[in-house]
């Protein structure tokens, strides 16, 4: 008996150790690059202006015309600056990373590929898939907010007012409390006609998507440079000061106790 459970458990270990073995297996360099090269691969459509277009796209998105102005009217203050100096070479050395990486992989898959020639398959298959559920879930937050605006302009430069019941999400977000409640709403129409019309634009081509992209950054970018340049002359001083408002989170109240 005693002898029977020794034996099962030197069975479990060494299925244990196998099986970590083989999560954490990388493949030999030359095994890789020849696996890179021999890959069914994309063809190349986008040219450098294009794909800095992208980038931008995806930097300058709906949440710098909001979020930005909220987080430093109601927390940080002018030290939102601060933020996003820090945010800012974070992103930098992050791009380096990824130009780095693009160069020496030069194949289709992105993060999936790179964590795969680092750390094995296992674990790029499973940050492959989390990218996915990042992606879907910013989509969603952009698309409710882009519909947000939609609402917004229709009932600027008309006198028709969109009911609410078709416009805003069922489920949303409650900054104050913290949690998420019921709006009472049905459905998100502009979102819902937004992510159609996308979709129809990336099954049309990609090229055709990358210029559109194109002419909205070129707006937002547009847009950005006027505000900045037509506040310039409102600036107040006084507003900088404290640069460090008083905080009202939990880490400095307990500071105080």
């Amino acid at each position: 008996m005693i002898q029977s459970e020794h034996d099962n458990a030197k069975r479990v270990l060494s299925c244990t150790k196998v099986f970590f073995k083989q999560l954490v297996a990388r493949k030999s360099w030359y095994e890789l690059l020849f696996e890179l090269h021999t890959r069914q691969v994309f063809k190349s459509v986008l040219n450098c202006i294009q794909l800095l277009a992208i980038g931008l796209g995806a930097t300058i998105g709906a949440g710098i015309f909001v979020l930005s102005g909220q987080a430093a009217a109601k927390y940080s203050g002018p030290s939102v600056i601060i933020s996003f100096v820090i945010t800012g070479v974070i992103a930098l050395l992050a791009s380096l990373s990824y130009s780095e990486l693009a160069v020496m992989m030069s194949s289709s898959g992105s993060v999936y590929t790179y964590i795969d020639a680092a750390f094995g398959e296992y674990l790029a298959w499973f940050i492959g898939w989390n990218s996915v559920l990042l992606y879907l879930f910013s989509v969603l937050t952009v698309t409710d907010a882009c519909g947000k605006y939609v609402t917004l302009f229709i009932n600027i430069i008309s006198d028709y007012n969109i009911t609410s019941v078709i416009v805003q999400s069922p489920i949303a977000w409650d900054e104050d409390a913290e949690r998420f409640f019921i709006t009472g709403q049905v459905i998100n129409l502009p979102a819902i006609g937004i992510t159609i019309a996308i979709t129809i634009l990336l099954i049309i081509g990609i090229r055709q998507t990358a210029k559109f992209n194109l002419v909205l950054v070129v707006i937002k970018v547009i847009i950005l440079l006027i505000f900045i340049f037509a506040c310039c002359n409102y600036v107040n001083l006084n507003n900088y000061n404290p640069f460090f408002p008083a905080n009202k989170g939990t880490l400095l109240s307990v500071y105080y106790i």
